[in-house]
Order: C-alpha cells, then structure tokens, then sequence
C-alpha cells in the first residue's frame, strides 16, 4: 500500500507592521528649528564678513580676508578693543569681589538680612538702559545731586575719559553685582556645615575657612558666575550708548559700541561684521575654557 505525504497547508499571514514613535522626532523638532535659526543668520553674516556689503549699495562682491586684515593696521579697533578688554576685567574683579563681601555678609543670620536680601534685587530688576539714565540724572553736572551731596560744584563726570570710564564701571558693576552676590549666596547655603563646624572646633581663623574651604567648596558656582558675567559684559553697549555713547573721544568705545556707529554712520555692514566676529571668538574661546573648567570641578565634587 502506498501513502502519500499530505502537505500542510501554508498560510499566508500579513506582514506585521512596526509603529513608528514619533514622540522623539516631535520632542526634538523645537530644537533643531532653534538651531537652524540660530545657525542660518551666523553663516550668513560669516558670509558677509568676506564681502564689502554695504547698506546704500544693492550690489557687492567677494573681498576674501581684507576686512580682517584692515582690523591689525586700524587703531580705532585696537582702541576699542582695549576699552571691551579693560571694561570687562574690571567689572569682573569687583563684581566678584563686592559679590563675595555681600554673600558673606548675607549668610549670616543676623538682624535685618532679610531686609538687605530684599534690597539687594533692586538693581536687578531695573533694566541696564533705566539704570544708566538714572546715574546719568544724578550725575548731571549742574542739576545732579551727587554733585551737591559731595561738594564737587559743577564738575562734569562724562566730559573727562576716566571719570568717564569710572561712570561707566560704576553703573555696571552697581547693576551686575546682586547677581553675583544671589548666586554664590545660594551655593554657599547649599555647602555641608561639618567642614566648617570641624574647622571651627579646630581654632581656624576666618580666613583660613575662606582660603582653605569656603572658596575651594564654592568653585562650580564662582565658574557659573564667571561663565555668565564673562558673556554678558564683553558685549556692553546699553550702559556705554545711554550714558557717553562711546565718548569722550573714543575713552568709552568698546567694540559694540564702535559697530553700531560704523554701521548706522558708515553703512560698511561687511567689515562691521568682522568687527563682531573677532570679538565674538574670543567671547567663544572663554566661555568655553570656562565651561570645561565647570565641568571639570562639577566631576570631582
């Protein structure tokens, strides 16, 4: 007898289909059009710092390096970039200088802090341009009350180049150092106390706490500090344009202040913009050795 193999009978399932997630591409969609819309006005203004464009003209042309060139043999860049240079180191010292004092003086629990805390947001809460239009008022030469409170008659502090300069550092560091002071406040009240309560026990003197524990412990917070401070006063022009507009002479012209007056009196948007970028790389460069720096000090802690 002979028996045939019966076949199984094959069935044809349909394909399974994978469900797409889409929730990463959405979640992450804002973040790419930001960065195209950051990236795409920066490549062109690259772009434009190798032309002669020009804001009067409706035509330009490739110049390659020689708006960048033009900067090593013009003295009223270097000049200015002294004066971004100058602005920005002193304003970083007693920044952080008088931002500690206050943030020492704050942490302790004594009558009236709250009060002084209170105080303190003040000038962060004006604007830099109401700021500089205030200090601008008060030291009027004729009419201002600084004047008169200190028996300097009529002396005008922004006809001089360094009384000039000195209003110009006053306003900003009277403007930026509450945000000092509130940031390193708050990193000083989230250190551990037993090192400080050991180093109390022991007999160390108050300098020692801050030399050899206060400020070591407080490192990622002064980086922060510094990392912001850095960006921001590099590019001071609000404070400059409201009160001296970059005078007397060129005693107060930093770089923004020398690009904008290039641009709106010139029209020359091209070596205007190489202006910009040479400064804009030495922001990048410090900004980044700070922030590897952060995170340097974040990974030992």
């Amino acid at each position: 007898m002979v028996t045939t193999a019966v076949k199984p009978e094959v069935i044809n399932e349909p394909p399974i289909r994978k469900r797409k997630d889409w929730l990463p591409v959405i979640m992450t969609t804002p973040a790419v059009l930001a960065l195209i819309g950051m990236m795409y006005p920066f490549a062109i203004a690259v772009y434009y710092s190798f032309t002669n464009f020009s804001l009067i003209k409706t035509t330009h042309k490739f110049v390659g390096f020689q708006n960048y060139a033009r900067l090593f043999t013009n003295p009223d860049f270097w000049e200015a970039m002294g004066n971004t240079l100058f602005f920005a180191t002193t304003a970083l010292i007693f920044e952080f200088l008088f931002g500690f004092l206050i943030t020492i003086l704050l942490n302790n629990q004594v009558k009236g802090v709250r009060l002084m805390r209170t105080l303190l947001m003040l000038p962060l809460m004006l604007p830099p341009v109401i700021a500089a239009m205030m200090w601008r008022t008060m030291l009027a030469s004729n009419t201002g009350p600084i004047n008169y409170l200190f028996g300097l008659g009529d002396f005008a502090w922004l006809a001089h180049p360094w009384s000039a300069r000195f209003v110009v550092m006053f306003i900003e560091i009277w403007s930026s150092t509450p945000f000092v002071a509130l940031v390193l406040l708050s990193g000083l009240q989230s250190l551990p106390k037993e090192p400080f309560e050991a180093a109390q026990v022991d007999g160390a003197n108050f300098f020692f706490v801050i030399r050899r524990l206060m400020l070591p412990m407080l490192q990622p917070f002064i980086l922060v500090v510094l990392l912001f401070r850095v960006v921001d006063v590099i590019k001071l022009f609000d404070v400059i344009f409201t009160t001296t507009q970059g005078g007397p002479m060129y005693s107060t012209t930093t770089i923004p202040v020398l690009v904008f007056r290039e641009v709106f009196k010139f029209f020359t948007l091209g070596s205007a913009i190489a202006k910009v970028l040479m400064l804009w790389i030495i922001n990048y460069a410090l900004s980044f050795w700070l922030a590897g720096r952060w995170r340097k000090s974040m990974g030992s802690m």
